[in-house]
Protein backbone atom coordinates (compact mmCIF):
# COMPACT_ATOMS: atom_id res chain seq x y z
CA UNK A 1 0.00 0.00 0.00
CA UNK A 2 1.26 3.44 -0.88
CA UNK A 3 -0.47 5.20 1.98
CA UNK A 4 -2.82 7.00 -0.40
CA UNK A 5 -6.31 6.76 1.10
CA UNK A 6 -8.83 4.81 -0.94
CA UNK A 7 -11.44 6.89 -2.67
CA UNK A 8 -15.09 5.95 -2.43
CA UNK A 9 -18.25 6.41 -4.40
CA UNK A 10 -21.83 5.75 -3.39
CA UNK A 11 -24.56 6.28 -5.95
CA UNK A 12 -27.80 5.15 -7.47
CA UNK A 13 -27.79 2.97 -10.56
CA UNK A 14 -31.17 4.18 -11.89
CA UNK A 15 -33.60 1.72 -13.40
CA UNK A 16 -35.22 2.40 -16.77
CA UNK A 17 -38.60 2.10 -18.38
CA UNK A 18 -39.11 1.71 -22.11
CA UNK A 19 -42.00 4.06 -22.83
CA UNK A 20 -42.42 2.04 -26.01
CA UNK A 21 -40.38 -0.60 -27.85
CA UNK A 22 -40.79 -1.35 -31.57
CA UNK A 23 -38.84 -3.93 -33.55
CA UNK A 24 -38.23 -2.85 -37.14
CA UNK A 25 -36.48 -5.89 -38.60
CA UNK A 26 -33.05 -7.46 -38.53
CA UNK A 27 -29.72 -5.75 -39.10
CA UNK A 28 -28.16 -7.09 -42.32
CA UNK A 29 -24.58 -5.87 -42.05
CA UNK A 30 -21.92 -4.62 -39.66
CA UNK A 31 -20.97 -5.81 -36.20
CA UNK A 32 -24.61 -6.27 -35.16
CA UNK A 33 -25.55 -8.31 -38.22
CA UNK A 34 -28.41 -10.69 -37.41
CA UNK A 35 -29.56 -8.75 -34.35
CA UNK A 36 -33.00 -7.16 -34.18
CA UNK A 37 -33.23 -3.47 -35.01
CA UNK A 38 -35.45 -1.44 -32.72
CA UNK A 39 -36.73 1.98 -31.76
CA UNK A 40 -37.43 2.88 -28.15
CA UNK A 41 -37.37 5.66 -25.59
CA UNK A 42 -35.49 5.03 -22.36
CA UNK A 43 -36.94 6.81 -19.35
CA UNK A 44 -34.74 6.61 -16.26
CA UNK A 45 -36.37 6.71 -12.84
CA UNK A 46 -35.19 7.60 -9.35
CA UNK A 47 -35.22 4.01 -8.20
CA UNK A 48 -32.68 1.24 -8.61
CA UNK A 49 -29.68 -0.51 -7.15
CA UNK A 50 -27.22 1.30 -4.93
CA UNK A 51 -23.49 0.91 -5.45
CA UNK A 52 -20.74 1.47 -2.90
CA UNK A 53 -17.36 1.44 -4.63
CA UNK A 54 -14.10 1.69 -2.68
CA UNK A 55 -11.01 2.03 -4.84
CA UNK A 56 -7.84 0.26 -3.70
CA UNK A 57 -4.17 0.38 -4.60
CA UNK A 58 -4.02 -3.35 -5.35
CA UNK A 59 -5.52 -4.65 -8.62
CA UNK A 60 -8.05 -7.06 -7.11
CA UNK A 61 -11.72 -6.55 -8.02
CA UNK A 62 -14.37 -7.84 -5.62
CA UNK A 63 -18.12 -7.68 -6.13
CA UNK A 64 -20.58 -8.42 -3.35
CA UNK A 65 -24.36 -8.31 -3.56
CA UNK A 66 -26.58 -7.35 -0.64
CA UNK A 67 -30.33 -7.92 -0.57
CA UNK A 68 -32.49 -4.81 -0.72
CA UNK A 69 -35.99 -4.83 -2.18
CA UNK A 70 -34.84 -7.73 -4.35
CA UNK A 71 -33.36 -11.10 -3.38
CA UNK A 72 -29.75 -11.89 -4.32
CA UNK A 73 -30.49 -15.49 -5.25
CA UNK A 74 -29.85 -14.62 -8.91
CA UNK A 75 -26.36 -13.24 -8.30
CA UNK A 76 -24.01 -14.85 -10.83
CA UNK A 77 -22.20 -17.73 -9.08
CA UNK A 78 -19.03 -16.94 -11.05
CA UNK A 79 -17.73 -13.40 -10.65
CA UNK A 80 -16.54 -13.32 -14.28
CA UNK A 81 -20.21 -13.50 -15.33
CA UNK A 82 -21.15 -10.42 -13.32
CA UNK A 83 -21.56 -7.37 -15.58
CA UNK A 84 -20.19 -5.12 -12.83
CA UNK A 85 -16.99 -7.15 -12.68
CA UNK A 86 -16.68 -7.16 -16.47
CA UNK A 87 -17.04 -3.36 -16.50
CA UNK A 88 -14.25 -2.97 -13.94
CA UNK A 89 -11.96 -5.37 -15.82
CA UNK A 90 -12.57 -3.47 -19.06
CA UNK A 91 -11.41 -0.28 -17.36
CA UNK A 92 -8.38 -2.02 -15.88
CA UNK A 93 -7.35 -3.00 -19.41
CA UNK A 94 -7.61 0.66 -20.44
CA UNK A 95 -5.33 1.61 -17.54
CA UNK A 96 -2.76 -0.94 -18.72
CA UNK A 97 -3.00 0.45 -22.27
CA UNK A 98 -2.36 3.92 -20.83
CA UNK A 99 0.80 2.62 -19.19
CA UNK A 100 -0.61 2.89 -15.68
CA UNK A 101 -0.48 0.32 -12.91
CA UNK A 102 -4.01 -1.07 -12.65
CA UNK A 103 -5.83 -0.23 -9.44
CA UNK A 104 -8.58 -2.30 -7.86
CA UNK A 105 -11.94 -1.87 -6.19
CA UNK A 106 -14.27 -3.42 -3.65
CA UNK A 107 -17.82 -3.07 -4.97
CA UNK A 108 -20.98 -3.58 -2.93
CA UNK A 109 -24.33 -3.73 -4.74
CA UNK A 110 -27.57 -3.30 -2.82
CA UNK A 111 -30.07 -5.10 -5.06
CA UNK A 112 -33.38 -3.31 -5.56
CA UNK A 113 -34.12 -3.37 -9.30
CA UNK A 114 -36.26 -6.40 -10.22
CA UNK A 115 -34.29 -9.19 -11.89
CA UNK A 116 -35.78 -10.32 -15.19
CA UNK A 117 -38.13 -7.34 -15.15
CA UNK A 118 -36.98 -5.36 -18.18
CA UNK A 119 -35.75 -2.43 -16.08
CA UNK A 120 -32.05 -2.67 -16.90
CA UNK A 121 -30.63 -3.31 -13.45
CA UNK A 122 -27.47 -5.08 -14.58
CA UNK A 123 -26.83 -2.63 -17.40
CA UNK A 124 -27.26 0.37 -15.12
CA UNK A 125 -24.95 -1.07 -12.46
CA UNK A 126 -22.29 -1.72 -15.12
CA UNK A 127 -22.58 1.82 -16.47
CA UNK A 128 -22.41 3.31 -12.98
CA UNK A 129 -19.29 1.25 -12.34
CA UNK A 130 -17.68 2.61 -15.50
CA UNK A 131 -18.52 6.20 -14.57
CA UNK A 132 -17.33 5.85 -10.97
CA UNK A 133 -14.08 3.99 -11.63
CA UNK A 134 -13.17 6.26 -14.52
CA UNK A 135 -13.04 9.06 -11.97
CA UNK A 136 -11.67 7.14 -8.97
CA UNK A 137 -8.86 5.62 -11.05
CA UNK A 138 -8.19 8.97 -12.79
CA UNK A 139 -8.43 7.43 -16.27
CA UNK A 140 -10.07 10.55 -17.71
CA UNK A 141 -11.89 8.70 -20.48
CA UNK A 142 -14.21 10.89 -22.54
CA UNK A 143 -17.94 10.28 -22.90
CA UNK A 144 -17.48 8.75 -26.40
CA UNK A 145 -14.79 6.42 -25.06
CA UNK A 146 -17.02 5.29 -22.18
CA UNK A 147 -19.90 4.74 -24.61
CA UNK A 148 -17.66 2.57 -26.78
CA UNK A 149 -16.81 0.43 -23.75
CA UNK A 150 -20.44 0.35 -22.67
CA UNK A 151 -21.78 -1.06 -25.94
CA UNK A 152 -19.31 -3.96 -25.68
CA UNK A 153 -20.93 -4.89 -22.36
CA UNK A 154 -24.52 -4.80 -23.61
CA UNK A 155 -26.96 -2.90 -25.80
CA UNK A 156 -28.72 -1.22 -22.83
CA UNK A 157 -25.54 -0.08 -21.08
CA UNK A 158 -24.81 3.09 -23.14
CA UNK A 159 -28.02 4.91 -22.18
CA UNK A 160 -27.02 4.73 -18.52
CA UNK A 161 -23.69 6.39 -19.34
CA UNK A 162 -25.60 9.46 -20.52
CA UNK A 163 -27.85 9.35 -17.42
CA UNK A 164 -30.71 11.03 -19.24
CA UNK A 165 -33.85 10.07 -21.12
CA UNK A 166 -33.07 9.14 -24.70
CA UNK A 167 -34.46 7.96 -28.01
CA UNK A 168 -32.56 4.84 -29.10
CA UNK A 169 -32.22 2.93 -32.36
CA UNK A 170 -30.10 0.12 -33.78
CA UNK A 171 -29.82 -2.52 -31.06
CA UNK A 172 -30.28 0.30 -28.56
CA UNK A 173 -26.76 1.68 -28.88
CA UNK A 174 -27.56 4.65 -31.16
CA UNK A 175 -28.72 7.15 -28.57
CA UNK A 176 -30.15 10.63 -28.96
CA UNK A 177 -30.83 12.39 -25.64
CA UNK A 178 -34.33 13.88 -25.72
CA UNK A 179 -36.55 15.58 -23.20
CA UNK A 180 -39.15 13.23 -21.77
CA UNK A 181 -42.75 13.65 -22.92
CA UNK A 182 -45.21 15.73 -20.86
CA UNK A 183 -47.02 14.14 -17.91
CA UNK A 184 -44.26 11.66 -17.16
CA UNK A 185 -43.00 12.96 -13.82
CA UNK A 186 -44.23 10.01 -11.73
CA UNK A 187 -44.63 6.32 -12.52
CA UNK A 188 -46.14 3.30 -10.85
CA UNK A 189 -44.41 0.01 -11.70
CA UNK A 190 -45.92 -3.39 -10.98
CA UNK A 191 -43.50 -6.28 -10.44
CA UNK A 192 -45.31 -9.54 -11.22
CA UNK A 193 -44.64 -12.90 -9.64
CA UNK A 194 -42.94 -13.84 -12.90
CA UNK A 195 -39.80 -13.24 -14.94
CA UNK A 196 -39.15 -13.37 -18.67
CA UNK A 197 -35.95 -14.23 -20.50
CA UNK A 198 -35.01 -11.72 -23.20
CA UNK A 199 -33.70 -14.43 -25.52
CA UNK A 200 -37.01 -16.27 -25.25
CA UNK A 201 -38.94 -13.16 -26.25
CA UNK A 202 -36.76 -12.41 -29.26
CA UNK A 203 -37.08 -16.02 -30.44
CA UNK A 204 -40.86 -16.21 -30.04
CA UNK A 205 -42.60 -16.97 -33.36
CA UNK A 206 -45.39 -14.46 -32.66
CA UNK A 207 -43.07 -11.51 -31.97
CA UNK A 208 -43.88 -8.54 -34.23
CA UNK A 209 -40.60 -7.84 -36.05
CA UNK A 210 -41.67 -5.50 -38.86
CA UNK A 211 -42.99 -2.28 -37.30
CA UNK A 212 -42.20 0.59 -39.72
CA UNK A 213 -39.66 3.10 -38.43
CA UNK A 214 -41.26 6.14 -36.90
CA UNK A 215 -40.40 9.78 -36.41
CA UNK A 216 -39.01 10.46 -32.94
CA UNK A 217 -40.81 13.73 -32.05
CA UNK A 218 -44.19 12.47 -33.26
CA UNK A 219 -43.86 9.08 -31.57
CA UNK A 220 -42.78 10.64 -28.28
CA UNK A 221 -45.67 13.08 -28.26
CA UNK A 222 -48.13 10.23 -28.91
CA UNK A 223 -46.33 7.43 -27.07
CA UNK A 224 -49.39 6.24 -25.15
CA UNK A 225 -51.71 6.03 -28.16
CA UNK A 226 -49.55 5.57 -31.27
CA UNK A 227 -46.82 3.31 -29.88
CA UNK A 228 -46.55 0.06 -27.97
CA UNK A 229 -44.25 -2.72 -26.86
CA UNK A 230 -43.65 -5.60 -29.28
CA UNK A 231 -43.17 -8.05 -26.39
CA UNK A 232 -46.36 -7.15 -24.53
CA UNK A 233 -48.83 -9.53 -26.28
CA UNK A 234 -46.37 -12.40 -25.91
CA UNK A 235 -45.73 -11.67 -22.22
CA UNK A 236 -49.44 -11.52 -21.40
CA UNK A 237 -50.05 -14.72 -23.35
CA UNK A 238 -47.15 -16.63 -21.79
CA UNK A 239 -47.64 -15.55 -18.17
CA UNK A 240 -50.91 -15.48 -16.22
CA UNK A 241 -49.20 -13.33 -13.56
CA UNK A 242 -48.15 -10.70 -16.09
CA UNK A 243 -51.58 -10.74 -17.71
CA UNK A 244 -53.33 -10.29 -14.36
CA UNK A 245 -51.03 -7.43 -13.36
CA UNK A 246 -51.43 -5.78 -16.77
CA UNK A 247 -55.23 -5.69 -16.53
CA UNK A 248 -55.16 -4.61 -12.88
CA UNK A 249 -52.84 -1.70 -13.60
CA UNK A 250 -54.86 -0.62 -16.62
CA UNK A 251 -58.03 -0.71 -14.55
CA UNK A 252 -56.46 1.39 -11.78
CA UNK A 253 -54.39 3.86 -13.84
CA UNK A 254 -56.19 3.88 -17.18
CA UNK A 255 -53.01 2.67 -18.88
CA UNK A 256 -50.49 -0.16 -18.67
CA UNK A 257 -47.45 -1.10 -20.68
CA UNK A 258 -44.67 -3.66 -20.50
CA UNK A 259 -41.11 -2.37 -20.15
CA UNK A 260 -38.26 -3.94 -22.11
CA UNK A 261 -38.92 -7.58 -22.86
CA UNK A 262 -40.76 -7.83 -19.52
CA UNK A 263 -41.88 -8.73 -17.00
CA UNK A 264 -42.59 -5.41 -15.21
CA UNK A 265 -45.49 -3.16 -16.16
CA UNK A 266 -45.82 0.58 -15.68
CA UNK A 267 -48.11 3.56 -16.02
CA UNK A 268 -47.56 7.30 -15.65
CA UNK A 269 -49.44 8.91 -12.78
CA UNK A 270 -50.16 12.50 -11.81
CA UNK A 271 -48.49 12.41 -8.41
CA UNK A 272 -46.74 10.29 -5.83
CA UNK A 273 -49.97 10.16 -3.82
CA UNK A 274 -51.89 8.75 -6.78
CA UNK A 275 -49.14 6.22 -7.37
CA UNK A 276 -49.25 5.07 -3.75
CA UNK A 277 -53.03 4.74 -3.89
CA UNK A 278 -52.83 2.59 -7.01
CA UNK A 279 -50.00 0.53 -5.50
CA UNK A 280 -52.02 -0.20 -2.36
CA UNK A 281 -55.08 -1.23 -4.36
CA UNK A 282 -53.12 -3.59 -6.59
CA UNK A 283 -51.27 -5.21 -3.71
CA UNK A 284 -54.55 -5.72 -1.85
CA UNK A 285 -56.39 -7.19 -4.82
CA UNK A 286 -53.87 -8.97 -7.07
CA UNK A 287 -51.98 -11.98 -5.74
CA UNK A 288 -49.91 -12.06 -8.93
CA UNK A 289 -48.24 -8.76 -7.94
CA UNK A 290 -44.95 -9.34 -6.12
CA UNK A 291 -44.49 -5.66 -5.27
CA UNK A 292 -45.25 -2.20 -6.64
CA UNK A 293 -42.77 0.64 -7.11
CA UNK A 294 -43.70 4.34 -7.16
CA UNK A 295 -40.88 6.46 -8.53
CA UNK A 296 -40.16 9.87 -9.97
CA UNK A 297 -38.51 10.47 -13.32
CA UNK A 298 -34.73 10.61 -12.92
CA UNK A 299 -33.33 14.13 -13.28
CA UNK A 300 -29.93 14.43 -11.61
CA UNK A 301 -27.47 11.81 -10.36
CA UNK A 302 -28.30 10.84 -6.77
CA UNK A 303 -24.87 10.08 -5.35
CA UNK A 304 -22.41 11.00 -2.64
CA UNK A 305 -18.64 10.86 -2.78
CA UNK A 306 -15.98 10.86 -0.12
Amino acid sequence: MSGIPAQSYRGLAPAKLNLFLHINGQITEGKFQGYHELQTYFQLIEYGDWLQIDASQTPQITVQWQAGDESILQQPPIIQDDLIYRAAIALQQIAIEQGKSPLGANILLQKNTPIGGGMGGGSSAAATTLLALNRLWALDLSQPQLLELAVRLGADVPVFINQTGAWAEGVGERITPMTRPPNTEWFVVVVPQSVLLTRHGFAHPQLCRDTPKQDAPYTLSHWQTQAGNAFEPIACQESTAINDCFHALRAQAGFARLTGSGACLFAPVESEAEGQRIAANILNEIKAAKRVIVAKAFVTPACATA
